[in-house]
């Protein structure tokens, strides 16, 4: 069963065209890992799966339903918020930057949104975010603030709070980019555990290390569409497209 699919993707920044029909199936259990360099569009792709920047044309479907839109007819028409909202909460996201609520500790910040979105009792949510705080290896942290936490902490926080929503897919926006180098591996880590947990995962990263060895499927994007995609050891081993070797000659 397909997860996510991008079907003729476009969007437009005014007169810019950064998405130039892209069509692109995510599969459950999937881990899609999207490369390329910036100012591709690898981002704006996945923002727009949750409908964080809304497409120009095209569809994009999760669990065989739109986020952002209901069908009336032959035309499209934007959802309410509240249902925009409640079908985002099957997407978990996680960002470049961490975007914890600074006056909750670690644990708060993973209770907020099963508390308020999903109606969960205190007790079954302090339950729930301790259970997910041990998954990442904070256990110890629990009622540290994030000033009191390093990035990589940080950003495990930010992963627990994404799963505490259960969602069926997680989306990885550069999530070690702002890391410093000897903090990378432990949020990698994390997100390799996700991956051998069945976790459906569409992940941009410069990280060429977990693509290969975690990556179901490699794409690269180039200049708004998708150049090359496929196994990643034929990806990033033996690329068929110029504009890839290029790109991997850089990187590797």
């Amino acid at each position: 069963m397909s997860t996510v699919q991008f079907l003729n993707v476009h969007k437009s920044f005014g007169q810019v065209e950064v998405l130039k029909g892209i069509n692109l199936t995510v599969e459950e259990q999937q881990v899609v890992c999207l490369i390329g360099p910036s100012g591709s569009g690898k981002s704006t792709l996945l923002r727009c799966v949750n409908h964080l920047e809304m497409t120009t044309s095209g569809a994009i479907t999760v669990g065989g339903r739109m986020i952002g839109y209901d069908v009336y007819g032959d035309r499209l028409r934007e959802a309410s918020q509240l249902e925009i909202n409640r079908r985002r909460s099957k997407i978990g996201m996680v960002f470049q930057s961490f975007n914890l609520f600074g006056h909750m500790t670690a644990k708060e910040n993973v209770m907020f949104g099963p508390i308020k979105l999903l109606k969960m009792s205190k007790k079954d949510a302090q339950a729930h975010a301790e259970e997910l705080l041990k998954k990442v290896g904070l256990s110890d942290r629990m009622d540290n603030y994030p000033s009191q936490l390093s990035g990589g902490q940080q950003q495990r926080v930010a992963i627990a709070r994404a799963l505490s929503m259960k969602p069926e897919v997680m989306l990885f926006d550069e999530p070690t980019s702002a890391l410093d180098p000897e903090l990378v591996g432990e949020v990698l880590d994390v997100m390799n555990q996700l991956a051998r947990d069945g976790m459906t995962m569409i992940v941009v990263t410069h990280e060429m290390g977990f693509a290969r060895e975690m990556g179901d499927v490699v794409v690269f994007m180039d200049n708004g569409v998708i150049v090359e995609q496929g196994d990643p050891h034929e990806v990033l081993g033996n690329p068929q497209h110029e504009r890839t070797k290029s790109f991997l000659a850089k990187v590797l």
